[in-house]
């Protein structure tokens, strides 16, 4: 019997011993756990399209865009227009829900075309915005390379859980190119 719990006692010891510099690697960061994917007891999803007029979220756009895209309209003709859009989603439909993940599609065509490095549609950029700024990596500009007056872009961007959690999502483009459309697609999980 003594020789047992003297057994258990440098097992017992052993284990702690592990277990305690499992845990200062995981706190250092030393080690990553793979978690097992967990399938999402009640998924939900929402596919937003923009509407007409086209209204944006002067918190997410700042002061100076939000001048700039006074006016906003869908497919309008003239350069130098700014557009902006704010898509607005509903909480989940359930308690315990959490968006996950979200897809923006946007549409845009050149309205003045240009070489590289012009001040034409060539420059204009899509950008989603959050809080004021652009929100880091999300960011597409279709025409680096030069482009014809007329050329239609469809860009996609993947909207992180991060900027979900407001409910909304911006997207801004600059003033040489035209925004024909825009779908937003949110995911989401409830665990009720």
């Amino acid at each position: 019997m003594k020789k047992l719990c003297i057994i258990l006692t440098v097992l017992t010891a052993l284990c702690a011993g592990w277990l305690n510099a499992q845990e200062a690697r995981i706190a250092a960061g030393a080690e990553a756990i793979a978690v097992p994917a967990v399938p999402c007891p009640r998924p939900v999803s929402t596919t937003l399209k923009g509407a007409t007029p086209p209204t944006s979220e002067a918190a997410d756009l700042g002061a100076a865009n939000t001048a700039a895209v006074a006016g906003s309209q869908w497919n309008q003709t003239a350069i130098n227009k700014h557009f902006a859009y704010t898509f607005r989603f509903p909480a989940p439909p359930r308690e315990c829900c959490l968006m996950t993940s979200g897809t923006l599609t946007v549409r845009i065509k050149a309205l003045q075309g240009g070489s590289p490095g012009s001040p034409t549609s060539v420059n204009d950029a899509v950008h989603i915005m959050s809080n004021g700024t652009a929100v880091a990596g999300l960011s597409q500009q279709p025409w680096l390379g030069g482009v014809a007056t007329g050329t239609i872009a469809t860009l996609n961007f993947n909207i992180p859980a991060a900027v979900l959690k407001t409910g909304r999502v911006t997207f801004y483009v600059q003033d040489d190119a035209a925004v024909l459309d825009a779908t937003l697609t949110v995911r989401g999980c409830c665990l009720q």
